[in-house]
């Protein structure tokens, strides 16, 4: 052996051992700050346990059950504090909120990118566009966006018409989906598609291919779990293999029979088109999100977003005035961000409303006659507008009760402290710790929930007053979910004309099997939603 390989070799067995070392101290973080939790195994951490319970959030949920309301467990090495103490709560996402505005960064953000929408950005980059996008929520551009639903809604309503003469279970989720993404697509952007007809449409079918299990993304994910280290390593890893697959395809054509084109880069490719095209054409008079973002867009490539010195005091320091500006390649990475958010999650709660109408009669006859007292049931096709739908107090709650007992993404949300903060009873925590929260915890507490018992659906229970952070399926505090308004009327829309007309008849075992074998990835969602409709006039004769 020669001394260089001697010298290699030697190089090697210290970094090796060191990093052991370095793994090893990782595992005594929360025997240190004296918190409970699951014993990592060296290396995996506590990676086992989440395979046996088959999902993250079930895992979280018995370690709750076993360890309390505050306690730490390990992906790969890296330690994540769990809280579903709402008081606790309340101060971390909202009292707090300056020392908690981050979120867990995304494994598969380029170091270009990491910050460029909404959910990945931090600090005053994340509060300037957040500044900028928020007026697109309002109540006064949500009513002007409803006649844009409706025409959704009125395609949907078709196609569930060819179903229900048909008498026969068919997968509602199905139908959902192409709705929500015609939606978003048409509020949000402008852009007319005809997805609601064609299931083949490219835009359903990349916004479907983010949603699928992909391989070599499940790689890369579970690499930098393992060894966060070299995360750098595997996120450009990753973003060579899609840069050089766009390659491929762009100048060899024959190889797009063999590599497809990743749905995220075709996304954002039509993002640019739409940004180019609208700012050809002017102000269309539509009231969307993206007219509101090239009212906003810079001509500058990037703004930066940082502190000016206080002129009052040498000590200390205020936030310079903001840019109330947002870059072109901002631009597009929040029209893929709103997106895949709406599609996903609002399609899935649609189909957990309707497995609580089919699998509730009670319930449902309750929400039917709520709704007449508004509408008239014989006048099928009345339009329900903002104003209407924002008094129906009854059917606000029965969509709130559905996604308390079935949270949508519960792991989605997190926060990352940039200073130490201390918990009662256990001492400092340190900067850039992960918090994630136990959401089934807080939704199903009986001390928040009671008297009536958290696993039976009750919607009254909205009628009592509850602690702010008892309910956060779209998160909590300044950093909640932006879209929450828009999916909520969404929904609502969509019930009053659906309930109008249809009662939801359960389909027994073909119902109740999809949402008994739920997948997390990371939106909870059923494979399909089995229901069968039946005509409410045909009930009375």
């Amino acid at each position: 052996m020669s001394f260089l390989t001697a010298t290699l070799v030697t190089l090697l067995f210290v970094v090796v051992i060191a990093y052991i070392w370095r793994i090893r101290k990782a595992y005594d973080f929360f025997i240190r700050l004296g918190i409970p939790g699951p014993t990592p195994t060296f290396f995996f951490g506590n990676l086992s346990d989440v395979i046996k319970a088959k999902r993250i959030s079930a895992a979280i949920q018995q370690w709750t059950e076993k360890y309390g309301h505050i306690f730490g467990y390990f992906e790969g090495h890296t330690p994540i504090l769990v809280i579903s103490d709402p008081d606790i709560l309340q101060d971390l996402f909202v009292k707090s909120f300056s020392k908690f505005h981050s979120r867990r960064e995304s494994p598969f953000a380029s170091q270009h990118a990491k910050d460029a929408h909404l959910f990945n950005a931090v600090g005053l980059r994340w509060k300037r566009q957040r500044f900028v996008l928020n007026p697109t929520f309002s109540s006064l551009k949500l009513k002007q966006m409803s006649p844009l639903i409706h025409q959704s809604i009125e395609m949907l309503m078709k196609k569930m018409a060819d179903q229900c003469a048909r008498g026969e279970p068919f997968d509602i989720y199905a139908y959902f989906k192409r709705f929500t993404m015609d939606t978003i697509w048409s509020c949000g952007f402008g852009l007319e598609t005809d997805m609601q007809n064609n299931v083949n449409d490219p835009y359903l079918l990349n916004s479907e291919k983010m949603f699928s299990p992909n391989k070599f993304r499940g790689i890369i994910f579970i690499l930098v779990i393992l060894i966060t280290e070299l995360t750098k390593v595997w996120r450009s890893i990753f973003q060579a293999a899609n840069i050089i697959r766009y390659w491929l395809r762009r100048y060899i054509p024959a190889t797009k029979r063999l590599i497809e084109e990743s749905p995220s880069t075709w996304i954002m490719k039509q993002a640019n088109e739409m940004i180019e095209k609208r700012k050809d054409i002017g102000h269309t008079g539509r009231t969307d999100l993206l007219q509101l973002m090239l009212e906003s867009m810079s001509d500058q490539d990037f703004i930066q977003d940082g502190l000016a010195p206080c002129e009052k005091s040498d000590d200390t320091e205020v936030e310079a005035p903001l840019v109330r500006k947002i870059t072109k390649h901002e631009t597009s990475a929040n029209i893929l961000l709103f997106m895949v958010a709406g599609y996903e999650t609002t399609s899935t709660a649609l189909s957990y409303v309707i497995y609580v109408l089919a699998t509730h009669p009670e319930e449902q006859r309750k929400l039917q006659e709520h709704i007449d007292a508004y509408f008239d049931p014989e006048t099928e096709d009345t339009v329900p507008t903002y104003e209407t739908v924002s008094e129906m107090n009854y059917l606000d709650m029965f969509i709130r009760e559905t996604l308390r007992m079935f949270p949508l993404a519960p792991t989605a949300i997190s926060r990352q402290s940039t200073e130490d903060f201390c918990i009662k009873g256990f001492g400092t925590v340190p900067a850039n710790t992960l918090i994630s929260v136990d959401m089934y915890n807080l939704h199903y507490n009986p001390n928040l929930w009671g008297p009536l018992d958290p696993q039976v659906f009750h919607p009254e229970r909205f009628a009592t007053k509850r602690h702010p952070m008892a309910w956060i399926p779209f998160g909590a505090g300044p950093r909640n979910c932006i879209g929450m308004r828009f999916a909520l009327l969404e929904i609502k829309m969509l019930l009053v004309r659906l309930l109008k007309t249809y009662t939801v008849i359960d389909c027994g075992e073909k119902t109740r099997k999809p949402f008994e074998q739920l997948v997390e990835m990371p939106v909870i969602a059923p494979k399909e939603a089995i229901i069968q409709l039946e005509r409410r006039d045909k009930q009375l004769q």
